[in-house]
């Protein structure tokens, strides 16, 4: 099968630009690569601070898309007044089931720093990389993209606020392109070991299990050796040796991100578990490294409040390190000896992984 992207069509008429690119009640939703249209969605500040991702589905799905043609919007990359160095986005990157909206969470201070989590344009730019798209109706190609989605989206903080943006993890195939956007912008590159990662998606259920495989039909395209796997090898991988593969692509992903920019000391690694294990000392770390300057009084409350009391993810659902490990117990009796096969597999197939990575430049 070759490696493919699912398009959007738009779904609206087009409307007047100025209101909505410079509205931050307007999002910049998505790329749209058939009409080469970005399509805005009405959202307010408040209902994307809320938000555990910046989907149709957490957003709204009655509203409705706004497209605004390319050719339109190409002239914000050439403007000085909108360059993204000026106050660079910070990044939370991850590799996903590793804490990240919970971190991303932690560090959203109104009228001090702004949050967005996994805007889908970033995910359209990283996709246009993988297709080595070019425009047809401009002069643009997958190396404008990103850049031209973060001058979109840095409207969203207020002149006195940073903006802290957690992508999706199929994004990592762009994180050195988006550091190279950003000038002297800091990030964090959050990860998990395997055993914690197997079980995470494996305690979630079959709904994981299919966000897994769509996961790995991404990821794989950034892997030349992979890119050209056959729809009937994919289903006959078991889904233990699957997730296993994506959270060892992604960990060489990872790595290779870090190994790329470490001169500059711009991205620090954390193990998720960190987080779990010593909250209040890890995001006050990553307050520092990120530079959003909240005293360290403002995180005082965190071990004790509802931010970790609750699923960053599902509204309503309560979290704790006690019933997450509650759940584990009963996703091991389950599987019973599958786990360890799949982990030892996992090892013999690729002798130079190691199930508990070893990341450098690790958050201080």
């Amino acid at each position: 099968m070759r490696c493919s992207t699912e398009f959007n069509r738009a779904t609206a008429e087009r409307t007047n630009v100025n209101p909505i690119i410079d509205n931050p009640d307007h999002l910049a939703y998505r790329f749209n690569f058939q009409t080469e249209n970005i399509e805005f969605l009405p959202v307010s500040r408040a209902a994307m601070r809320r938000a555990h991702s910046l989907s149709r589905q957490a957003l709204g799905p009655q509203r409705q898309l706004a497209p605004v043609p390319l050719a339109e919007l190409t002239p914000l990359l050439k403007d000085p007044d909108r360059a993204v160095e000026k106050n660079p986005p910070r990044f939370i990157f991850h590799t996903a089931f590793c804490s990240s909206t919970f971190l991303s969470r932690c560090l959203d201070a109104d009228g001090a720093c702004f949050g967005l989590r996994e805007p889908q344009l970033l995910l359209d730019a990283a996709n246009a990389k993988r297709l080595q798209w070019r425009s047809t109706t401009t002069g643009l190609d997958y190396r404008d993209l990103a850049r031209l989605a973060l001058i979109l989206l840095q409207k969203h903080a207020a002149p006195a606020e940073k903006l802290v943006i957690k992508p999706i993890n199929s994004v990592n195939n762009i994180v050195t392109e988006l550091l190279q956007i950003t000038g002297d912008g800091t990030a964090l590159m959050l990860f998990t070991d395997a055993r914690n990662f197997l079980l995470s998606t494996l305690k979630k259920g079959e709904g994981a299990k299919h966000t897994v495989r769509s996961m790995f039909d991404l990821i794989r395209c950034d892997f030349p050796h992979l890119a050209q796997l056959r729809l009937t090898d994919t289903i006959h991988m078991t889904d233990l040796k699957l997730i296993m593969t994506l959270w060892r692509l992604q960990i060489e992903q990872a790595q290779q991100a870090l190994r790329s920019v470490a001169p500059r000391n711009r991205l620090a690694s954390v193990y998720g578990e960190r987080l779990i294990q010593d909250p209040l000392t890890t995001v006050r770390a990553a307050n520092r490294f990120l530079e959003l300057g909240l005293p360290d009084g403002h995180f005082d409350g965190i071990a004790d409040s509802e931010l970790l009391s609750a699923d960053a993810k599902v509204d309503g659902a309560r979290f704790s390190a006690t019933r997450r490990e509650q759940a584990y117990r009963k996703v091991e009796e389950y599987y019973g000896d599958e786990l360890d096969n799949g982990l030892r597999w996992m090892v013999q197939s690729n002798p130079g992984t190691r199930l508990v990575p070893e990341f450098s430049n690790p958050l201080a």
